[in-house]
Formats: structure tokens, C-alpha cells, sequence
């Protein structure tokens, strides 16, 4: 692995690591303002903004990377742009219609329906502006821009739970937060990039539409699953069990998932610009690929095996003695959580390689998994063990689809 490769991880990761701190920081708050049932629907709503938000941008954003001349680049920004707020138009509309079609509406879904839509948005935008940073490979502004969407957020749910009764402080603040980190995202990309993206012309928009096709083809069927598969589990254990375990299982996902998937992230930022570029250079990333698993395969052990020895009493002296089941939870989650911090950053080499069907038929296979797990066992503890064992070995064929592109033989 080159030097230069390092240290632009190493200075994206210095950004994530902040804002790491920042979510540790404010969940050792939120957890003494808001009772695990009140952070369980919060969850509940999070989710489906999150899902939502991967179908606003048709996954176009991620066809920057293939871009070869600049007006092809400002046309996507322009697409994308279009995508998100034609779609979440759409999308406040559907949530006004839908509670009268039916009553198995999750509540904080109709109720907060606004807000969702506008954090979808958001997330959408800020999606877009992470990935122009990317490519711009202004790595010490994207570390600054993570730290800002963990702070704005972490700022605005603490000083909305002093203000607001219940989950309505999570949930307003989490909106607030969003919007100002898009902002400012937006202020350090730059208006002189995003006033040339806004004068694209029709015909150039059309043609990237067009020429990227196989990003809303795949690669959005494919996300989105995703999402689902992982936004999923709090909805299904709310309605299964309750929303004082969801509630549980939310602060594992948010202490253990979001960390990783940040440090993950970080890898990526880096990985997929420096990956595109070798690939279509040399026809393959195989070398880049290899050195990069093993850096992930071996930085990963040591906080993993410190999180089996002392995760349950950790959690309950952090956070109070409610929350000790999160620490057994995160325990159970061990292997899908390892195996995603390696995989999901070299999974990008699908996309280099344009195999995003496979990918899509991954997803299915993922999706079915998920349900499977969360519905036929009669415990909890059952059915986080069949999930974490399941993710694992799902994890490990995408590793192995993975390699297989970035040796330049899946075309």
C-alpha cells in the first residue's frame, strides 16, 4: 500500500475518529433524557428516513467517479439535485395519503412526517456533496464535514430534549442537525462548483441520465435492499418484541454500527478514487485490493476481541444498568459487525467493474436472510445469533465477489 494512500486514509480517518467521540459523547446524554422505548421510535422513524434517503438520489451520485469530462461531472450534481427534491415532493405526498389507506403505519411515521421527508432530503444531498468532495480528493474537508454531520445532530438532540417532551426531541433535532451539516457540506464544496453544476444544460442532464443508467438499475435495487436489510431489524423487533428492546438493540447498533461504518467510510473515501483510477489504468485493483484487506482484517481484531471481554458490564457502568443489555447484544452481533467493517469498503470494486447485478442478486439474498432471522426464531437472543451468523457468511461471499472484480475477469 503506498504512502500517499495512508495518509490520506489517516486524514480522512481523523475526521471520522471526531466524530466518533461526538456520537459516544452525546448517546452517554441522550440515554438519561430519553427512556429506551422513546429512543426505540426514534429508531423506528430514523430507519425509514434512511431508507427513503437512498431512494431520493437514484444512486446517481456514485456515477461521479466514472465521469470523464467536466460537463458530464456538473450535469450529475445537477441530476442528482433534481432527483432529490422532485422525489421528496413525492414522497411528503405518499406519507399524507398512505395512513388513510392503512393503520399498520408505524405511528412516529405519520406522525412526523414532515420531518422526515426534509432529513431524507437532506441525507440525499449531503450523500452527493460527500462524494464531490471525494472526488475532488479534498479529503481534509470531507473529515470536517463528517465531523459536522456527528456534531450538528449530537448539538440539536440535546438542546431539543430540554425543550421538547419525548421522542419529538430526537426526531426534531436529528432534522435540524441535517439540514445545517448539508449546509455546511454545501459551503465547503463550494458555490462557484454548484452554480457551473446548476447550469448544466437539459441535454447534458439527460445524456448522464442516460449513460449512467445501470446506477438507478442496479446499484439503487441493490442499496436499497441494503438499507432495508439493515434498517429492518428495529422495526421487526419493535413490532415482535416491544420498543424497550428496539430501544436496546438501537444504542448496540449506534455505539457499535456507526463507529465501524465511519472508520469503514473512511477507507472508502479513499479506496474507491484511488480503485476507479488503477482499474481503468491497468484493467484491475487486485494489489490495491489485497494490501487493503489485510490492513482491515488486522485493524479490526483488536477493538472486536476488546468488545466480546468487556462490552456487557461496560455498557451498564457507561450508560446506567438499564442499558446492559445493549452490552450483550453487541457481544451476540460480533461477527456480522467484523466481517462488515472488512467487506463493505472493498465491495466498491463491483461497481468499478459495472457488475452491479450481482450485487443486486446479493442483496436479495441478504434481504430474505434478514426477515428469516427476525421472524421465525421465538427469542431474542435466537434471533440476534441466526442474524450475526447469517450477515457473517453473507459478508464473506461478497468479499469473494469483491476480489473477483477488482482482478478484472468479471466483465
Amino acid at each position: 500500500m503506498s504512502k500517499l494512500f495512508f495518509s490520506r486514509i489517516m486524514r480522512v480517518l481523523l475526521g471520522t475518529l471526531g466524530a466518533q467521540l461526538i456520537t459516544i459523547g452525546v448517546m452517554l446524554l441522550l440515554v438519561r433524557l430519553y427512556s429506551p422505548g422513546e429512543i426505540g421510535g426514534f429508531s423506528v422513524w430514523l430507519s425509514a428516513a434512511t431508507i427513503i434517503s437512498v431512494l431520493l438520489t437514484g444512486r446517481y451520485e456514485l456515477s461521479l467517479f466514472s465521469t470523464g469530462q467536466k460537463s458530464e461531472f456538473y450535469a450529475v450534481i445537477k441530476l442528482v439535485i433534481f432527483l432529490v427534491l422532485t422525489l421528496s415532493i413525492a414522497v411528503i405526498g405518499l406519507l399524507l395519503v398512505v395512513p388513510y389507506a392503512t393503520s399498520s403505519l408505524p405511528a412516529e411515521i405519520s406522525h412526523y412526517w414532515l420531518a422526515l421527508a426534509a432529513v431524507a432530503a437532506g441525507l440525499g444531498i449531503n450523500k452527493l456533496l460527500l462524494s464531490v468532495l471525494t472526488y475532488q480528493q479534498a479529503f481534509n474537508k470531507l473529515g470536517l464535514a463528517r465531523i459536522s454531520l456527528a456534531a450538528c445532530i449530537a448539538v440539536s438532540q440535546v438542546a431539543a430534549g430540554y425543550l421538547l417532551e419525548g421522542e419529538q426531541g430526537l426526531i426534531y433535532g436529528q432534522t435540524l442537525g441535517v439540514l445545517i451539516a448539508t449546509s455546511l457540506a454545501a459551503f465547503w464544496v463550494g458555490k462557484v462548483l454548484l452554480g457551473r453544476s446548476l447550469g448544466a444544460s437539459l441535454v447534458d442532464v439527460a445524456a448522464v441520465a442516460r449513460s449512467y443508467s445501470n446506477f438507478p438499475k442496479y446499484s439503487l435495487p441493490a442499496d436499497l435492499i441494503n438499507t432495508v436489510s439493515s434498517q429492518l431489524p428495529v422495526i421487526l423487533l419493535a413490532s415482535k418484541f416491544g420498543g424497550e428492546i428496539a430501544g436496546w438493540f438501537a444504542l448496540t447498533l449506534r455505539m457499535m454500527g456507526a463507529p465501524i461504518s465511519l472508520l469503514a467510510a473512511s477507507v472508502l473515501d479513499v479506496f474507491k478514487e484511488q480503485a476507479a483510477r488503477e482499474y481503468r489504468d491497468s484493467g484491475n485493483c487486485r494489489k490495491l485490493f489485497l494490501s487493503t484487506f489485510k490492513v482491515l482484517a488486522l485493524l479490526a481484531l483488536p477493538p472486536f476481541i476488546i468488545i466480546g471481554l468487556f462490552a456487557e458490564p461496560a455498557f451498564a457502568l457507561i450508560f446506567g444498568a438499564e442499558w446492559t443489555e445493549s452490552g450483550r447484544y453487541a457481544v451476540l452481533l460480533i461477527p456480522l459487525f467484523y466481517m462488515r467493517f472488512v467487506a463493505s469498503p472493498l465491495s466498491y470494486t463491483i461497481y468499478i467493474a459495472q457488475r452491479q447485478n450481482l450485487d443486486l442478486l446479493w442483496q436479495l439474498v441478504l434481504l430474505a436472510m434478514t426477515v428469516a432471522c427476525f421472524m421465525l426464531p421465538a427469542t431474542v437472543e435466537s434471533v440476534l445469533t441466526f442474524y450475526a451468523a447469517g450477515y457473517a457468511f453473507m459478508y464473506f461471499i461478497y468479499l469473494w465477489m469483491s476480489f473477483h472484480c477488482a482482478k478484472g475477469e468479471a466483465k
